[in-house]
């Protein structure tokens, strides 16, 4: 009989929390968006440039390095991997589209109930897909991890993909997951950060991530 390790890559799924959270902000201010001034447009896409970049780099860090891993142990192709990876590519397509559309929407002077109708499809698709999406790859690579790598490999490849968190929007980063987490959770993932950090947050990148989504919540 195989032996089962514990899991300890929950920190892997914390960035899960917090897009779930932002593509169901984002679907609903879709379907006000013909509403908002120009102002919001403005403040909208410079929010939904940080929203794309996290959502395009925490998948690129699971084809890059999870799923490799995995693949490796197993030392064969997954089918479900592959499924998954399908399904990371017709996410990217769909958050480039939204943002093509929210340019659209911000240089438009006359009526957006076209790029509204366009872009509430769009952002329906991408919260269904990514909610299913999320719960079959927390489930799988639960089963694999637990199955095929011991705790300390799990923290090994947890660690290389929090290195691929883009620079630009480190100083965000923090804040945003801390929104989406349980008291619980925020525990944990404080019991990971250095000292220094967490004044840096509680001093100034906490309020540098408030004066961005802030303007968003008014949108809802």
């Amino acid at each position: 009989m195989n032996q089962v390790n514990e899991f300890v890559m929950h920190a892997s799924f914390f960035p899960h929390r917090a897009l779930m959270r932002d593509t169901e902000m984002l679907n609903r201010i879709a379907g006000r968006i013909d509403s908002l001034s120009k102002l919001q447009l403005s403040q909208l896409s410079k929010w939904y440039a940080f929203y794309w970049n996290m959502m395009e780099e925490h998948h690129q860090a699971e084809d890059d390095i999870m799923f490799v891993e995995i693949e490796k142990r197993l030392n064969a192709p997954s089918e479900s991997i592959e499924h998954m990876e399908t399904e990371h590519n017709r996410l990217q397509f769909l958050i480039d589209e939204i943002k093509r559309l929210i340019g659209e929407a911000v240089r438009e002077n006359g009526s957006l109930l076209k790029i509204k109708e366009q872009l509430s499809a769009c952002t329906k698709e991408l919260l269904q897909l990514f909610t299913s999406h999320i719960g079959k790859e927390e489930k799988y690579v639960v089963e694999k991890m637990t199955a095929n790598f011991t705790p300390a490999e799990q923290r090994a490849i947890e660690n290389r993909v929090k290195r691929k968190a883009p620079l630009k929007y480190l100083s965000y980063m923090i804040p945003w997951l801390h929104e989406s987490l349980s008291a619980e959770e925020n525990q944990q993932f404080d019991t990971s950060l250095p000292r220094v950090v967490k004044l840096l947050n509680h001093f100034f990148w906490k309020g540098k991530y408030e004066r961005m989504v802030t303007p968003l919540r008014s949108m809802i």
